[in-house]
């Protein structure tokens, strides 16, 4: 495995720097008619999944891209939606994990001891949670129903929250259809 330093990201930053294109500011934006109807989507912050690459994204589609280990919904991320459902219009949100997810490795069982052995004064690890499972497609299922049944996120929001899991293997995305939790 390639070791990336700082200096070669800043090499590479000034290299890509020569030939990039200035996007207009917000204010530009705004100035000049522009609306926001953005999307927002969350994934794993694994390098192997890449959703500008894989969603073929560009500036215009307006694409917001949040990144959590195993692209899970904790309450933080409940949090930046809504902020951009406030400041930029979120229109939707969309949940995407993928195969071979580090999360379907561990326990977070594992994590919470690793780091109790470590830090055994603090005992609030024992009540942290870190993003592990064990059936890829209920993962999913479980963000959506967070996301849909949050009292912060509006129904008109909710209604606009979709999962999929991505293959690291073929590149596609599948959907998973939210069940309603009885």
């Amino acid at each position: 495995m390639p070791t990336i330093t700082p200096a070669t990201l800043l090499e590479r930053n000034k290299k890509y720097s020569e030939n990039h294109q200035a996007f207009p500011t917000m204010a530009e934006a705004t100035a000049s008619g522009g609306a926001f109807e953005t999307t927002l989507v969350l994934t794993c912050v694994d390098f192997r999944v890449n959703p500008d690459q894989f969603l073929q994204t560009k500036p215009q589609d307006q694409i917001l891209i949040a990144r959590t280990p195993a692209g899970r919904v904790a309450p933080a991320f409940v949090q930046e939606v809504m902020l951009f459902e406030a400041f930029l219009g979120l229109t939707s949100v969309i949940v995407i994990h993928h195969t071979d997810c580090g999360a379907s490795h561990f326990k977070d069982a594992d994590i919470r001891k690793f780091h109790k052995d470590r830090l055994p004064d603090h005992s609030e690890i024992d009540h942290m949670v870190f993003g592990a499972f064990d059936n890829l497609e209920q993962s999913v299922r479980d963000d959506i129903h967070m996301l849909k049944t949050s009292p912060y996120i509006p129904k008109k929001l909710a209604d606009n929250c979709h999962g999929f899991v991505y293959d690291i293997k073929t590149g596609l995305l599948t959907p998973v259809e939210h069940e309603s939790h009885v």
